[in-house]
Parts: C-alpha cells; structure tokens; sequence
C-alpha cells in the first residue's frame, strides 16, 4: 500500500526521460481509500478519502477530483499516503504532513485526532524517507531511523511497549538506514545503505521472525543477503526487490498475496522472471515486469486486480497487454497506475472517489482518467475507448470513440447531480456535443455500452 516511485538501478532513471508532458503526473502513492501524487510542474495533488483531513487544506470531506494539497506548489522530494495521513518531503528535506492523529502518528506531540492543515513535523530536522500505517517511520538525511504513534506491539523498536510515542524517537544508533516500511500489523522492515534487510516490531503476520516469536523489539536482521533494492509492504507481506530485478515475499498468504502459494516468514522468490516496480495493496500484490507489462496478484473480491473478474489469483497475472507502464499503487480495494506518457489509470473499489474522475463509479479493467493539461500521445490515444476534444470546451466538444460501439448511452451530469443530457448514440466513431448552453463550470460525462461503464470523464465547460 505505500509504495513511492524510486530511481531503481535497473532502469527507473527512464521514467523521467519519457513523461514530458506538461501537467501530466510523475509520481503516485496510495493510502487505504485516497491518494497523493505529484505532476510535473511540481504540484501535489489528494482526492478520495478526506475526513480525517487528508487533503491538508482545512476541511474534512471526500475530494472526487485531484485537489492541490494543502494548497502547496513546492516540489517534493517524496510523498506518502498513509491508512489515513498524507506527507510530503520538500525540496528541503523538512517534512509535512495532515490528517489522522489518534494514535500520534502525525508526530506532533498529541492525540488531537484531526490535522486538518498542512503542517510541518519536528521542526529543525531534514528527512530523506517516511512510511506511514498507524504508526510513522522515518530517515533522516543523516540516516538514523526514527519512529512515531501507535506501539503496542513493539512499533517503536526501542523495547518499550505499550504506550504511544506522540513525537518522533530514535530507532537504536544506526545511521545507514536506506528506506523504511510501516507495516498494518504493527512492525517494521527497513533496509540498509550495504543492502541488509531488517524487521522489528508485531510478528504476527510473519513478517519479522519465525512464527515462535510474537515481538521482536529491536531492529534485527532478516537473513544474510546483502542485495536488497527496494520493499513494499501490505497489511501482512511484503514484497521485496533485489538488485538483479528479482522479486521475492514472505508474509502470510490468505488471499495469495506473496505469489508463492505458501505463508513464510522467509523471503522466497517469486518466478524468475526480471521487475523494475512493486507495490503491496491491503491483501494484494501489484508489479512491472522489466518489459514494462503489468501484473497482479492477491485478493480480487472488489476487482482489485484490475483483470476483469473477481477471481483471486495465488500467482501474478498479466493485466491487459500494454507495456507502457512504470508505476503502480495499490491501495485497500483500488489501485491506480501510471504510464510512460504520464497518463493516469484506476480500478477496483471507487467508494471514495479514488479514480479522481468525479465519480464513485467502477471498473474492473485499468479505466483511464483524463487529467486536465495532461495530452496523451498517439499510442495512448488508440488504448482509451472514449477520448473528448476540445477540453476544456466553450460551443461543443467532440467525443471520439476508439472502435464503433454498441448501444452507448451517453449522460452529462453537473456536480449537484442534474442530468444535463442522456441519450442513444449508437454505431457512431464521433459525437458532437453541444455545451453552448451549459453554464460556466465542471460535468461529468459518463459512457456505458449495452449498460456497462466504458468511462468517466470530466468536463470543462469555459
């Protein structure tokens, strides 16, 4: 679930070379039902889930559409969405972050449950990596480890228990730490600069130690490789990369999560094949293939998948057969992925508004959502059903459809629900709409074949 993109040695530094388009999103991070992400002017961005203040911008409601984080501009060097917090690390290395702070995992010395403003954390230090459940990890520029919020199972790593920690303690005297992960089932994993792997903490999911252990309240090695690239941890496993593009689980496996078919409390491999990215949803399993295909695996009652079907998978499957991807959340029930031209795409549960697209609709199959500024390139326009030019629109817009559809319903809806236009438009590769008459304003345009969702989008009328 807290996956941030990474510069991985074999082959993230493409990523930059290839989203040049303006506005369009470099970075994306999921939470349990919302999301951050960062465009490429620098700008972060929230929506879905909000009522514990995750937007940072005072108010405590749900955001359908991706909403400027707490009103901020500033680039960032890395972003994070926890179960229900957000944070951003500047260009400075000063931290900030909002919302849910019942357990102190917003570090700023209380329980005041709501941090509803954009707020800097332990000021006077500079940070370089933060992981968030209901307890907070985090690495200063000089690499010693610190921790915050909940610790009744030993989160702390510092041999205390039961108490929260309302503001950041240091992590034993270490400082080579690299990244740090913040697991659901109250523990930890880390990782260091020689590449050694290390876990502390609850271990009830098998994530830390054998399965005789309950609480590991040191950091203590696990295993002893020493080329560990990059992990993302879920509720209860984790998924790990090595320097050579291997990917490896361990964890429980109720839902086949790890891909192995088997609980673990040790890494094991999963395939041979060769990945550039992971990342750990609640109680399922996302990855890029060095071919840049994307795969899933894990729980799917909610199409969290994003395969189509409701199936849970115990390996990875192909979803779809693009290979232009190069970054993927995933969260509870949803996930929302990234590809080469910056384009945005979501799936699975939309409860929320997870999508960004206005709506609390879903789908079952990766669902492109139309960013405003964001052009895609001719490729992506081919992939999309539905694609809407001019946007924004002032006299009328023309949707064009990728093939002839079927029995398409086409409805424009205003943001309080009115139904502006609804109607039959079978058979046709285009549609002219008419918005002269739409008043100055956001809409939703939403198109179903034979009854089914083919997309959301939304509408800008000038």
């Amino acid at each position: 679930m807290k996956t941030n993109y990474i510069f991985l040695k074999i082959g993230f530094l493409l990523f930059f070379s290839t989203i040049t388009y303006s506005q369009c999103f470099t970075k994306i991070n999921s939470g349990e039902y919302h999301l951050i992400a960062q465009k490429s002017d620098g700008t972060i961005w929230t929506w879905g889930w909000g009522n514990w203040g995750q937007h940072g911008n005072g108010l405590d409601f749900d955001f359908y559409f991706p909403n400027n984080y707490g009103t901020s501009t500033t680039n960032s060097l890395f972003i994070e969405a926890g179960v229900y917090t957000s944070y951003v690390i500047r260009q400075n290395n000063t931290l900030w972050g909002s919302g849910g702070n019942n357990f102190g995992q917003m570090g700023v010395g209380s329980t005041n449950p709501n941090i509803l403003n954009l707020t800097q954390i332990n000021s006077g230090t500079t940070w370089k990596n933060i992981s968030v459940s209901l307890h907070t990890f985090g690495i200063q520029i000089n690499g010693t480890l610190w921790g915050w919020g909940q610790n009744d199972g030993g989160q702390m790593g510092n041999g205390t228990c039961c108490s929260n920690q309302l503001s950041p303690v240091q992590i034993g005297t270490d400082s080579d730490w690299r990244q740090v992960e913040a697991s659901q089932t109250r523990s930890g994993l880390a990782i260091k600069e020689n590449g050694t792997l290390w876990g502390w903490g609850s271990n009830g999911s098998r994530l830390v130690a054998t399965p005789s252990t309950s609480i590991v309240n040191f950091p203590t090695q696990i295993g002893t490789d020493t080329d560990w690239e990059y992990i993302s941890v879920g509720a209860s496993h984790c998924l790990a990369l090595k320097t050579d593009g291997s990917l490896w689980s361990w964890g429980t496996n109720g839902y086949g999560q790890n891909g192995t078919g088997s609980n673990s409390n040790v890494p094991q491999q999963v395939g041979t094949d060769t990945w550039i990215y992971v990342s750990a949803g609640y109680l399922s399993s996302f990855g890029i293939k060095s071919d840049n295909t994307l795969w899933a695996w894990g729980r799917n009652d909610q199409s969290e998948l994003g395969d189509g079907t409701t199936i849970q998978r115990n390996a990875p499957v192909q979803i779809g057969t693009d290979t232009n991807w190069v970054s993927v959340a995933g969260g509870i029930y949803h996930a929302v992925a990234l590809k080469s031209d910056g384009s945005l795409w979501a799936w699975g549960n939309n409860q929320f508004g997870q999508y960004g697209n206005g709506t609390t609709a879903t789908s079952p199959t990766p669902l492109y959502i139309p960013v405003e500024g964001c052009t895609l390139s001719v490729s992506d326009f081919q992939q999309v059903p539905v694609v809407m030019a001019p946007n924004p629109a002032k006299e009328k817009t023309m949707l064009h459809f990728k093939n002839s559809l079927e029995k398409v319903t086409l409805t424009v809806y205003d943001l309080s629900g009115k139904i502006m236009i609804s109607q039959e438009i079978d058979g046709l590769n285009e549609y002219h709409l008419n918005t002269s008459d739409y008043p100055v304003g956001v809409y939703l345009v939403e198109v179903k074949e034979n009854g089914k969702l083919v997309g959301n989008y939304k509408l800008v009328k000038e």
